[in-house]
C-alpha cells in the first residue's frame, strides 16, 4: 500500500512537471515557482514512500537528477533557443516580412547544431550522475556554452527576408545591410522537384519540395528553399507571386514532371491541404 500511495504522489508529481515543461516558454515564473515549490518536493516526497529514507540516500540524487534534466534543464535549453530568436525577430522584422530566416547558410545553422550537441551534453551529465570523469564533461558543458553564446552574439545581426516593400534584405553577422528592390528584380522562378532520401541519413525521406529564385539585373541570384509542403509554405510563396504581379516582376512557374506530381499530391493528401487552391499556385490542371 505504502508503494502505491508513493507511485501515486510521483505519477501527480510528474503530471504537474510535465505542466510546467509545457508552459515554460508562456509562463516561465509561474511554471519555476510550481515546478521548485509543490512538484519536486512531491517528488522526493514520494520517491521516499515509495522506497525508504535509506534508499533514497543512495539512489536520490540520480532520480533528481533525471527528474531536473527533463522538466527544468530541457525547458530551459529550448525557452533560451526560442527567446534569442524572438529577440531578433522584434529588433530586425517587420510585419512586412513574408520570409525570414538566417542569411549565412551552414553557418547560420550552427546554432541549432551546437544547441542539439548542448542537450545532448547535459542529457550525459543529468541521466548519469554517477559517470565518473565528471569534470571533464563539466569543462566541455561550459566551453559549449560559451562557445554558443559569444557565437550567437556574433551572428545576431545575421538575416535575410522578403520584404513586401523593400524587397529582398540581407543583413550579415557584421549587420551591414543590402537590399534589392523589385525595380531591380528581374523575374522569379518557381521550381516544384522531388527531394530524394539519402541514404546515408535514415531521417531523411522523399518528399515534394521546391524553390523560388530571385534574378536580379546585375547581381547574383537568391534562392529561397521549402524543405516540405507545409500550408505556411505554400502561404508565403502565393503572397511573393501576388506580390511579383503587383510590382510587375515576371514569375515563372516551372512544370511538374509525372512523378513530381504524384509526390505533391501524396504530400497534400498527407498534409490535408486543400488541393485547389495550391493547383493554381503551381498552375497543375485539377482532376
Amino acid at each position: 500500500m505504502r508503494k502505491l500511495a508513493g507511485i501515486v504522489i510521483i505519477a501527480f508529481s510528474i503530471f504537474l512537471g510535465l505542466a510546467c515543461a509545457i508552459v515554460f516558454h508562456e509562463e516561465i515564473i509561474g511554471a519555476n515557482i510550481i515546478l521548485w515549490i509543490i512538484s519536486l518536493p512531491l517528488y522526493i516526497s514520494g520517491q521516499i514512500v515509495r522506497t525508504s529514507k535509506s534508499e533514497f540516500k543512495h539512489q536520490g540524487k540520480r532520480w533528481v537528477a533525471i527528474y531536473l534534466f527533463f522538466f527544468f534543464i530541457l525547458p530551459l535549453l529550448f525557452y533560451l533557443y526560442e527567446f534569442y530568436h524572438d529577440l531578433k525577430e522584434k529588433i530586425f522584422i517587420d510585419e512586412q516580412f513574408i520570409i525570414y530566416e538566417p542569411s549565412s547558410g551552414m553557418l547560420g545553422e550552427l546554432s541549432l547544431g551546437g544547441f542539439m550537441i548542448l542537450i545532448c551534453l547535459f542529457g550525459a551529465r543529468f541521466l548519469n550522475p554517477g559517470l565518473k570523469r565528471k569534470g571533464l564533461l563539466n569543462s566541455i558543458i561550459v566551453t559549449t556554452v560559451i562557445f554558443l553564446i559569444g557565437f550567437n552574439y556574433l551572428m545576431f545581426s545575421d538575416y535575410r527576408g522578403i520584404h513586401e516593400e523593400k524587397g529582398l534584405v540581407s543583413s550579415n553577422w557584421k549587420g551591414e545591410v543590402q537590399m534589392i528592390s523589385y525595380d531591380e528584380i528581374e523575374s522569379i522562378y518557381l521550381e516544384p522537384y522531388v527531394h530524394y532520401a539519402s541514404l546515408s541519413n535514415t531521417s531523411d525521406e522523399t518528399r515534394f519540395v521546391w524553390k523560388l529564385t530571385f534574378k536580379p539585373n546585375q547581381q547574383k541570384e537568391v534562392v529561397y528553399h521549402f524543405a516540405t509542403l507545409t500550408e505556411s509554405g505554400l502561404e508565403q510563396t502565393i503572397a511573393i507571386k501576388k506580390l511579383a504581379l503587383e510590382k510587375n516582376v515576371h514569375f515563372i512557374i516551372g512544370e511538374m514532371n509525372q512523378e513530381t506530381l504524384e509526390w505533391f499530391n501524396l504530400d497534400l493528401e498527407l498534409e490535408g491541404l486543400e488541393k485547389e487552391r495550391y493547383y493554381e499556385l503551381f498552375q497543375v490542371s485539377y482532376k
